[in-house]
């Protein structure tokens, strides 16, 4: 079944079970479609009210584009679920390849490599689409609705603790992949990503903390 096909309790119960998938990648990919969801939900309790009326027409006009993205992130993320879902199991199934001869061993650590480079880049994926994000939620908390900032704030929130998550599961692949070229450049990217959440996070709630 396809992770948009589940009912909130069939994924709750599937979460919790001896099942290795879903698992972490995909909750965090999860997370940032209701952060997603979250910040649409502002943006529609925004459009045709009077905070709307209020704004320059520049700033509809990006209002409205911003909506539409939101919905477009909250499509990708649940796409991502699958993604990660999919190449976790590919991975799993790479260390069930025989290994009785050399052969075997050879095609088998090629292909624990590529799957692992697989699974790395799934998370990776994620964390790069929830960092261009922050720019959705700092507009919303600037310019939607103010009965709704406070949702904006938990969609920060919910936006930052699912780029925690896709970091943890790169890093959980990449520290395998420690021979290949791209290893520092993509650990750099981790910590800049990991601080330039931190800061954006901090940034959306000092707004929602002044409009209260």
């Amino acid at each position: 079944m396809l992770f948009k096909d589940y009912k909130i309790q069939e994924f709750i119960e599937d979460l919790s079970s001896d099942s290795p998938s879903p698992g972490g990648g995909s909750t965090a990919a999860l997370v940032a479609a209701l952060s997603g969801c979250l910040n649409s939900m502002v943006y529609s309790l925004t459009v045709g009210k009077k905070a709307f009326d209020n704004l320059d027409s520049d700033k509809r006009e990006c209002l409205i584009k911003f909506a539409e993205e939101c919905s477009e992130f909250t499509k990708l993320t649940i796409v991502m679920m699958e993604e990660d879902r999919k190449c976790f199991n590919e991975l799993m199934e790479s260390y069930k390849l025989p290994k009785e001869t050399e052969e075997e061993k050879d095609y088998r650590k090629k292909d624990i490599k590529e799957k692992t480079n697989g699974a790395m880049k799934a998370p990776l994926n994620l964390l790069r689409a929830c960092i261009k994000f922050y720019d959705n939620i700092l507009f919303a908390a600037k310019y939607g609705n103010k009965m709704l900032v406070s949702d904006a704030g938990v969609s920060a929130i919910l936006l930052h603790a699912a780029i925690e998550s896709a970091i943890i599961n790169v890093k959980i692949n990449l520290n395998s992949l420690k021979g290949e070229e791209f290893y520092k450049d993509i650990d750099e990217e981790l910590e800049d990503s990991n601080m330039k959440s931190l800061r954006l996070k901090s940034e959306i709630l000092m707004i929602v903390d002044e409009n209260m």
